[in-house]
């Protein structure tokens, strides 16, 4: 980033993050996309180059997060089912 312009690239992975970070709303990806750039042309200064790890890491740390109670949610829909099916 020079003269406090971000890039594109910048200001999508810093959006990002922003996304994730409020446990990723639908729909307001202009609200992340706007913050995020005036959060970098406020800063004046280049995001860590190891942003995108961070931004993987907390996606994938969501992602376990949300499929480990959906999995917790159909086994305990399956006894529910084989239950009335004993009944």
């Amino acid at each position: 980033m020079k003269n406090n312009i971000p890039s594109q690239e910048e200001i999508s992975a810093r959006a990002y993050q922003i996304f994730v970070e409020r446990g990723c709303p639908e729909g307001r990806d202009l609200e992340h996309w706007l913050e995020a750039e005036a959060q970098l042309r406020a800063s004046g200064e280049q995001q860590p180059a190891n942003l995108h790890q961070q931004v993987e890491k907390a996606t994938v740390a969501t992602a376990a997060g949300a499929g480990s109670g959906g999995a917790a949610r159909t086994r305990s829909s399956s006894r529910q089912s084989a239950g009335r099916r004993a009944a």
